[in-house]
């Protein structure tokens, strides 16, 4: 008997580079799916083939009580899932195929790991069962635990809970919960949303190793010299009254304008929560987003920078980038009309990819 699991990527809508600093995220799962394809067989141990990556075949025994490499996913997930209770099988074989693209910032990683949670609940044996079924916030955490708390990785849940959840959510810091982290679904509609891949693979590491030490130095700059200063409540009215304090101007403008893109995340979550955005209050929110993350940031590329400049001329009302940045994808509101943009994209072989609101990990056969 042959199973099929799948999970959606992601894109971050509002708040990208803010969950390192224990702010808000809206992310929406999209209609590029990660895939795996499992077959019973008598060997021992998982066989695991990636027809995408030439057809790479690797073996992976999940008794293992330590992991084969500091980044092996698959057996995080699997040892979560065993000290849940679990009996998974001895052995099998697995095929991954994926149509999200790789190292771009649409989280391909946490998909795979989504539709491998998925995919072990459905062929291994609990005692509750049902619960794992039926509970995907409680399976977001665990692909959070399998992928990040195995491997003391840094970082939020914005890309684990959107992967197996689904949909469009608002991903928040939560101190009271065993997982700092909480998650609200929304019924609201982003609109029509075009994908870009840039075709450069995003420094994932080097890009958030920099951008976050730079923002938590200059937070902390902030903090010594304005009173009650707290990048998670402090007002741009109240920072702009005091802003005088801190010398260095450019310190003084990453701080301004990282209060104003946790602001712009909150203005989004008020529409987000009642009702649709119209393309053009989206469009401008993205863009000012962008100019933030490209400006002060400093994760765009100008490349990319140039390609959201063309379609923005095209008749996009605004995009941003995607993801870690260095590189990877970006994406823009589709207008009505949307010839013109095709067209700037097919003259410059970009791929890319007209994307909806998606419900996440599944059972598909």
């Amino acid at each position: 008997m042959q199973v099929v699991t799948s999970a959606p990527g992601r894109i971050c809508l509002f708040g990208e580079h803010q969950d390192y600093l224990g702010l808000p995220v809206i992310a929406m799962a999209v209609d590029l799916r990660f895939y795996i394809e499992y077959t019973p067989s008598n060997r021992t141990g998982y066989r695991i083939t990636t027809p995408d990556l030439g057809n790479a075949t690797r073996e992976l025994d999940v008794s293992l009580e330590s992991p084969p490499s500091q980044d092996d996913f698959c057996w995080g997930i699997a040892r979560v899932l065993i000290d849940e209770g679990f009996r998974l099988p001895a052995g099998g074989d697995f095929v991954f195929h994926s149509r999200i693209p790789v190292r771009a910032g649409c989280s391909s990683s946490s998909a795979m790991s989504a539709a491998w949670l998925r995919m072990l609940i459905e062929i291994g044996e609990h005692s509750n069962k049902d619960r794992y079924l039926n509970d995907p916030v409680l399976c977001g955490q665990l692909v959070y635990r399998g992928e990040k708390e195995m491997f003391s990785g840094a970082g939020g849940m914005m890309d684990q809970y959107t992967c197996y959840i689904g949909g469009l959510l608002y991903v928040y810091p939560d101190s009271k919960g065993a997982i700092p982290y909480g998650v609200e679904r929304l019924s609201g509609q982003p609109g029509k949303i075009l994908l870009v891949d840039s075709g450069d693979p995003k420094d994932t590491q080097g890009v958030l190793s920099r951008a976050s030490e730079t923002a938590r130095k200059n937070s902390e700059t902030a903090r010594q010299h304005i009173p009650g200063f707290d990048l998670t409540s402090t007002t741009l009215t109240y920072f702009e009254l005091f802003s005088g304090r801190i010398a260095d101007d450019q310190v003084r403008m990453h701080v301004r304008n990282q209060i104003r893109n946790r602001d712009l995340c909150q203005d989004a979550l008020r529409i987000l929560r009642t009702g649709t955005m119209t393309s053009d209050v989206l469009g401008a929110m993205f863009r000012e987003e962008h100019e933030i993350l490209a400006g002060t940031v400093g994760i765009s590329t100008l490349k990319i920078d140039a390609h959201l400049a063309g379609l923005r001329s095209a008749g996009s009302p605004g995009g941003k980038i995607n993801g870690s940045g260095g590189g990877g994808t970006f994406f823009c509101v589709m207008p009505d009309e949307s010839e013109s943009l095709l067209s700037f994209l097919d003259k410059r072989e970009l791929r890319y990819f007209e994307v909806h609101n998606e419900p996440g990990a599944r059972l598909e056969s």
